[in-house]
């Protein structure tokens, strides 16, 4: 018995240090997480190329159409009054109506607009996964850390069993010699004696079995076989949750290969994060959430500068369906002729010109407005339909955040209300040697309102990291 008290008394400093030492674990910066992946994954900077490809497209829309030059010459000079006419040049220069280039600047400033808030979107999405990755790593470091110590117990465990097992065995052995003894003196007693005392030997053995404790043999027996069971369960409980522990371990090599994808380096290297799982504040108040979403999600924001860019390329279509001014110069190469008396014999001529464009096929261009306004529509309508799914998301991340929250203060003090019941528990099995399967079976209570805590305390983390990605709200120091 004394040894399963000074057993009981380890297991519980062991179980005290643990828990300190989890609590006071350091933790590794987010903040260099993101700014790494933001420089370095592939999809975000595919969409910021993107970017700056539709930035591009700003001059090219925006610049006067190529001037058109022409060039001819006689292969046989043609007389005319001025000399002869060996070559003509002309150079022209057509010109939109007015503020149609500049429509068409606004209308691809507006799609590169929109072309930044679809990598704004990729940004906060890719934050976000980081973020869930990061939180789900921190989880999987403290489920294991919970494992740990509930291997640690079971081995001390199976320690007691051990300790339960032997003692009843060597306190039975001990009562039966003295039993044995005891019958012993008795015989020879009765050997000695005349008829009275053959009759006394007789009931000799009797009386020693009435004086021999009444439970010894089937007790000592029967606390062998439960020590016995005890053991070999705990074994097993130790072998599952060594099996639990390796599977653990897997998931994590899973994640953490996972998270080294998003950044965009070696799958192979080792992401140490601490085992401290705090819980992160909200980016503002749940009820400026709302309107926040409506405000500065990406994806909203693309679709305001899409609406913009077809109502500029429907004012683009009518202009286009205006005339275009075209203004060039003529220069035509003059040789002498002999015999012409005419002052300006052989001198070159120049004629400005000026020219016009005659759109009468109307059909193009009333389709092309046609086509703006449907695009118009189309992106309007785009538009209701993400505005009432973010707002579905807003109601279904204020209920997962509520009940996170919930969960997190229930699971926390049901985890410390069954570590108490635990100690005392161990305590009683201390003094007693009894209660074993009520210890093993609390300690499962402590494991899993462990793991159910550490998981609301995720689900909170990750609610947060959803709200921020809608509201395009995350702010790296």
């Amino acid at each position: 018995m004394k040894n399963i008290k000074i057993y009981i008394v380890t297991l519980i400093l062991i179980l005290a240090f643990v828990r300190g030492f989890a609590q006071q674990a350091g933790t590794f910066a987010l903040d260099s997480a993101l700014v790494f992946a933001a420089k370095n994954n592939p999809g975000l900077k595919a969409s910021f190329n993107q970017y700056l490809a539709s930035l591009e497209k700003v001059p090219q829309v925006g610049t006067l159409p190529d001037p058109q030059a022409s060039f001819g010459f006689f292969i046989k000079p043609m007389a005319i009054m001025g000399g002869n006419q060996v070559g003509n040049i002309q150079v022209m220069q057509m010109f939109p109506w007015f503020g149609t280039l500049q429509l068409a600047k606004d209308e691809a400033s507006e799609m590169a607009k929109a072309k930044y808030e679809v990598f704004n979107a990729a940004k906060a999405d890719l934050f976000y996964q980081v973020k869930t990755n990061w939180y789900q790593l921190m989880k999987l470091d403290r489920e294991i850390i919970l494992v740990k110590e509930n291997i640690e117990l079971l081995e001390s465990l199976e320690k007691l069993a051990l300790v339960k097992f032997q003692s009843p065995t060597t306190g039975a052995s001990s009562t039966n010699s003295g039993a044995m003894s005891t019958a012993s003196s008795g015989n020879m007693n009765a050997s000695g004696g005349e008829m009275n005392g053959m009759a006394s030997s007789q009931n000799t053995p009797t009386s020693s079995t009435a004086n021999m404790p009444a439970n010894s043999m089937p007790t000592g027996m029967g606390n062998t076989a439960t020590g016995l069971q005890d053991v070999l369960r705990i074994k097993m409980e130790i072998l599952e949750q060594q099996n639990k522990l390796e599977l653990l371990k897997d998931q994590r090599l899973t994640t953490e290969i996972a998270f080294n994808s998003l950044l965009n380096r070696d799958q192979n290297i080792s992401v140490t994060i601490g085992d401290s799982l705090a819980i992160e504040p909200l980016p503002s108040k749940k009820l400026a959430i709302a309107d926040s979403i409506l405000t500065n999600n990406p994806m909203l924001m693309m679709l305001n500068s899409e609406v913009s860019s077809y109502e500029m390329m429907e004012q683009k279509a009518q202009r286009m369906g205006l005339p275009m001014l075209g203004v060039g110069l003529n220069y035509m190469v003059n040789q002498k002729r002999e015999g012409n008396t005419f002052m300006m014999n052989g001198n070159d001529m120049i004629m400005p010109m000026v020219s016009v464009t005659i759109p009468i096929y109307r059909k193009k261009y009333d389709a092309m407005q046609k086509e703006a306004q449907l695009m118009q529509e189309a992106a309007k309508q785009q538009t209701i339909s993400l505005q009432n799914n973010l707002k579905v998301q807003y109601r279904s991340f204020i209920q997962n955040l509520d009940d996170a929250e919930r969960r997190i203060g229930l699971y926390k003090e049901q985890e410390e209300l069954a570590q108490k019941t635990r100690d005392l528990i161990l305590s009683d099995f201390a003094n007693t040697g009894a209660g074993f399967e009520e210890v093993v079976r609390m300690q499962y209570k402590v494991l899993d309102y462990g793991f159910k805590h550490v998981e609301a305390i995720t689900d909170y983390n990750t609610s947060v990291a959803l709200a921020e990605k809608l509201m395009n709200s995350v702010k790296i120091n």
